[in-house]
């Protein structure tokens, strides 16, 4: 079900339009990873047997982003190669990967941290402790994996792969086995340094192994994000090419539900497990909800900004400044769109409010009902850049609060592609937000459709360049007519129902801004669909042309109604994000009732890249655990805040 993608209000208008087919297409294809040790071949013939997903999307860097100075408490891990696993049967066969530059928490989670976390209201409460374990800075055990997930996500920062794990422990190329100098079979254990169980100890007491970190290979067990697997390759239940490659996620890529595992890896010795004592390549799986064996964590972050609050997105930026004319060829560029004309052969779902990747919803929604987009505004004001993002008028509140310089419309609905036409027409006739509604009046039908006529077959702001033919002029004036009365009233029920400035029928500025791009031909709509390798990639492939970033991607809660296919995690790769760039979208949670009560998503434009690049992310709504709640309603994952850092090392 498409529950009410675009609108406070739905129209049937399907039959006045003749719309309607197959959002599926071949994905293109991706780019290929530099070259990776694969040591056996049973490691990737046995990949299907643990997950019914298809191989990471793997990530071809040209280089790896350099060590920048660390957030406090952690040490930086540059990218490269690191050798993983050994001849022991859960860790074999012993294979090289590929990881990207990373930033890791130097010790496991301190008791005093994590009490800090439980009294934000973040984290569960641990069950007691063992008294010789309950100092301040002694590892917080006993935790589930959940409660490690809860912490790092609520510190600003990520749980660690196996794979990053290994590296640090191991010292990346290096494959030490005992990175802490020691062989605990020759150890005495009334030593401190290398030998001793130092789950005793505080962490800052502890030997410092590979990059600065500190001990962790026999303090204790340490939850990391992946899925459980027997071994890597080689046996039933093998994690195969999920732990191959570049930055290997492991089975299901770690996302929060896997149906092909039922555990979570542990990595890391401890005194008590034979045979494990010391070595930076154990590893084991558990229950995620087992507190036991003094499990622990330690945590990570792609970058140096932590997602700390408050988020950095909520310091004031300056208003961008105002817009030169476009010249000839930049505005060829950018309407040098390849629109998805397939989706006028998308058949009708059977009931309203009913959609799926086979067929789309009878009643095209051509307002927003997301009531509360206003939340949204913080983290898009004055961004500046480029806008993508389907849907009906909702998309001019977030180009007039971005001050967005170019904007690219899309949707899989042809009606809602047409509805765009309409306001183009008209917004471009209308000085002000009055003069706009004053065109939607009944009394102002037949002067506005002289509007529509003269726009639709002489103006060349449209797909191509060109003037729309006399099929689609004629359909999209039957639009008008059609929807006409019910746009009237929901634009002026939207207006008294507005929250702040953010609606852009309230706000002049806003109205202005939109009304300025599409004088000068800075706006433009086309066909489009999220699974097909056909109008995202052409938009982005413009954007890229024009050296401007995509700053704003918006999906409505399009893509919360059925699983990702592989062309959706293509499309959204190939858009040029920045450090700057943003998701946002929503999502109507599981269990909750009440009509259009979304989750209000911002995501890190460049953090969920990397995590959709990777196939175990099914669902979108799955990314939202990686969030925090801002608000009741109001989720941000992995937006940087200003991070205190170490002084780098002279």
């Amino acid at each position: 079900m498409r529950r009410g993608t675009l609108g406070l209000v739905a129209i049937g208008l399907v039959s006045a339009c003749g719309v309607p087919a197959d959002p599926h297409v071949t994905p293109q294809p991706t780019a290929t990873a530099s070259a990776t040790v694969v040591p056996t071949a049973s490691a990737t013939a046995t990949a299907s047997t643990t997950a019914d997903v298809a191989p990471p999307v793997p990530e071809t860097p040209s280089k790896w982003a350099r060590c920048e100075s660390p957030p406090k408490g952690m040490a930086c891990v540059p990218g490269g190669k690191a050798v993983i696993g050994s001849s022991a049967a859960h860790e074999s066969p012993q294979h090289t990967v590929e990881i990207s530059t990373f930033y890791v928490d130097k010790t496991e989670v301190t008791n005093a941290a994590y009490e800090a976390c439980e009294k934000a209201g973040a984290c569960a409460k641990r069950p007691a402790a063992d008294a010789s374990l309950a100092g301040a800075e002694q590892p917080a055990v006993p935790l589930t994996w959940s409660m490690a997930h809860a912490y790092c996500v609520w510190a600003g920062k990520r749980m660690l792969t196996e794979a990053e794990w290994e590296k640090v422990a191991r010292g990346g190329e290096e494959a030490l086995e005992y990175p802490w100098g020691k062989d605990p079979a020759t150890c005495d254990r009334a030593q401190i340094q290398g030998c001793t169980p130092a789950a005793t100890k505080n962490v800052g007491s502890l030997p410092a192994g590979p990059y600065g970190v500190l001990d962790m290979a026999g303090n204790g067990p340490e939850w990391v994000q992946d899925w459980g697997s027997e071994c890597y390759g080689g046996c039933d239940k093998a994690c195969g090419e999920a732990c191959l490659g570049t930055d290997p996620q492991g089975v299901c890529s770690g996302a929060s539900s896997c149906k092909a595992a039922s555990e979570r890896v542990l990595r890391g010795g401890a005194w008590y497990w034979a045979g494990d004592q010391g070595r930076g390549a154990a590893r084991r799986s558990q229950k995620p909800e087992s507190g036991s064996n003094k499990a622990t964590v330690r945590c990570a972050s792609s970058t140096p900004s932590l997602a700390t609050i408050p988020p950095i997105a909520l310091d004031a930026r300056p208003k961008p400044a105002d817009l030169a004319a476009p010249t000839a060829d930049q505005l060829r560029v950018f309407r040098d769109i390849t629109q998805d004309t397939d989706v006028e052969k998308i058949p009708l779902c059977k009931r309203m409010g009913e959609a799926s990747q086979t067929c789309r919803d009878p009643n095209s929604y051509v307002v927003t009902n997301e009531p509360e987009q206003n939340l949204f505004s913080p983290y898009v004001k004055n961004l500046g850049g480029g806008y993508v993002g389907l849907g009906a008028d909702q998309s001019y509140s977030f180009i007039g609060a971005a001050k967005s310089e170019w904007a690219w419309l899309f949707d899989y609905d042809p009606t809602v592609v047409r509805l765009h036409y309409i306001l183009r027409a008209i917004i471009l006739a209308s000085p002000t937000k009055k003069d706009f509604l004053a065109a939607f009046e009944q009394r102002a039908q037949k002067s506005t459709l002289e509007i529509l006529k003269k726009s639709f077959t002489s103006d060349a702001g449209f797909p191509g360049g060109k003037p729309l033919s006399d099929a689609e002029a004629q359909t999209a004036e039957s639009v008008f007519t059609t929807a006409r009365g019910a746009l009237f009233d929901s634009y002026n029920i939207a207006i008294k129902r507005a929250k702040g400035d953010w609606y852009w029928l309230v706000n002049d500025e806003s109205y202005a801004h939109v009304r300025a791009l599409y004088q000068q031909g800075r706006i433009v709509a086309v066909k489009g669909n999220l699974l097909t390798s056909v109008a995202i990639p052409s938009i982005a492939a413009s954007a890229k042309k024009l050296g401007v970033p995509v700053r704003i991607y918006y999906t409505s809660n399009a893509d919360d109604q059925w699983p990702l296919n592989q062309a959706y995690r293509d499309n959204l790769v190939s858009l040029p994000f920045d450090e700057k760039s943003v998701m946002v979208h929503t999502v109507l949670p599981m269990g909750r009732k009440k009509v259009h009560d979304w989750d209000y998503v911002v995501h890190d434009g460049l953090d969920m890249q990397r995590r959709i690049r990777h196939p175990g992310w099914e669902r979108i709504a799955w990314l939202n655990d990686e969030g925090r709640h801002i608000a009741s309603n109001l989720i941000t994952i992995a937006l940087p805040a200003k991070t205190a850092r170490e002084e780098p090392a002279k």
